[in-house]
């Protein structure tokens, strides 16, 4: 079977289990949260797991190093050095965790008052939940790089409907704590399912070396070092229009953005699930020393297609369903904002696809115009978004647009060289 049709079907599998379990996210996302939550406990989600995403993004870029150089030795046949790398990884990752948790308890009484926030114990939540949001990850990586797609879409079947259970029992009693004590379950339980997937691995037959991958630190750390620098610039416009939302912005329209955002991240969920299954055929290709193009045209155009056919729906489907639903009347007006998110959310993601496919092959010539418009969205989130929903999607909308373009003029401009 060639690469292109193991990448479609390995797409399909994922595909199918991950929209499975968005039915069990969304019902929670969209009608158990907001019946539980009052709008300035819902508009204060977003931002605090903003902050623990923060924290984690020295796990988020070992994840992506992880991935590559796992699917390399998987490539190549070298079952003792992928042993050694996932059990140092899993090992530098639990570090990391236990550091970052740490510096979020020292911030707690800061965290508590710039957020709004009544009880420490929400906050700290929230930290824990965002590190185990990056943590999950390196674990979906192993998994990815060995392409156990099977195993991902089990381990996604499980967690959403835990998720989903845990809410409907603890929202009433402990309100925004039991939301991130869902999110977490879940996170554990995707844990626990990798774990059981990838045991031969970790416990197979044969002496492990320590640090057996020692031999290609050097190139590693020059590939993390890069994988860092992106993953830092891309959060910053992410941290700022989080509280962007949740300082200048009136509190039911922090509580509509945490709303909109839920159905316009059904597009990322979609494109994310490309990038997926993208990233380790791309690393399987460089590594053969084949072309991957592609495959990353593909990829790219199904994203972008596909999440602005989803914002077309929700433009004309969302002013009719908002109505319907218990505890939306207060949100009502800002329905077709869900569509235009989902648009933005739609072209950044398809850049992101761009990006995770470049970075497989250890091409980084996208930060030469990434790092510069990632600035300049924060900066004009930061002057110019306050007051107004509608204000910080138009400035989200301009910024997503002009990296879809310098995407475009990238690919026109290098067209043979995503070949090795």
């Amino acid at each position: 079977m060639s690469q292109a049709k193991r990448f479609w079907l390995s797409l399909l599998l994922v595909f199918g289990a991950l929209r499975l379990a968005d039915v069990a996210n969304a019902v929670s996302g969209l009608w158990v949260v907001p019946a539980h939550l009052s709008p300035e406990a819902l508009g204060a989600v977003p931002p605090l797991s903003a902050f623990g995403a923060f924290l984690a993004l020295p796990m988020g870029a070992v994840a992506v190093v992880f991935s590559r150089q796992l699917c390399a030795y998987a490539t190549a046949g070298d079952g003792l050095r992928a042993r050694g790398l996932l059990r140092d990884a899993l090992a530098a990752a639990t570090l990391l965790f236990l550091a970052a948790l740490g510096a979020a308890a020292l911030a707690l009484p800061w965290l508590r008052d710039t957020l709004r926030v009544e009880r420490s114990w929400d906050v700290f939540l929230a930290v824990a939940y965002g590190l185990l949001s990056a943590l999950v990850p390196l674990f979906t990586a192993a998994l990815q790089a060995l392409r156990r797609f099977g195993a991902i879409a089990a381990s996604n079947l499980l967690s959403a409907p835990s998720r989903l259970v845990f809410l409907l029992f603890c929202l009433p009693a402990l309100g925004l704590s039991g939301y991130f004590l869902g999110q977490i379950v879940a996170f554990l339980v995707l844990i626990a399912v990798a774990c059981w997937a990838m045991r031969s691995l970790l416990f197979g037959p044969g002496r492990c070396p320590v640090l057996a991958w020692r031999d290609d630190a050097r190139p590693i750390a020059r590939y993390a070092g890069k994988v860092a620098l992106s993953t830092l610039v891309g959060f910053i416009p992410v941290l700022a229009v989080s509280f962007v939302i949740r300082a200048r912005l009136p509190g039911t329209e922090s509580g509509a953005f945490y709303l909109v955002s839920r159905f316009s991240e059904i597009a990322a969920y979609c494109g994310n699930t490309v990038a997926l299954v993208l990233f380790p055929f791309a690393v399987a290709a460089r590594t053969r020393g084949e072309s991957s193009a592609r495959l990353h045209d593909g990829a790219f155009l199904a994203t972008l297609l596909g999440g602005a056919a989803l914002a077309a729906l929700f433009w004309f489907l969302l002013p009719l369903l908002f109505p319907l639903i218990p505890g939306y009347a207060a949100y009502v007006p800002h329905a077709r904002l869900a569509a235009y998110l989902t648009l933005v959310t739609a072209c950044n993601v398809a850049v992101a696809t761009h990006f995770s496919h470049a970075q497989a092959r250890d091409d980084f010539r996208y930060l030469a115009y990434f790092i510069p418009l990632s600035l300049l969205s924060a900066a004009a989130l930061w002057l110019f978004a306050s007051g107004s929903l509608l204000r910080v999607l138009h400035i989200l909308f301009a910024c997503a647009l002009a990296q879809l373009l310098c995407v475009g003029a990238e690919r026109l401009l290098t067209h043979e060289r995503i070949a090795p």
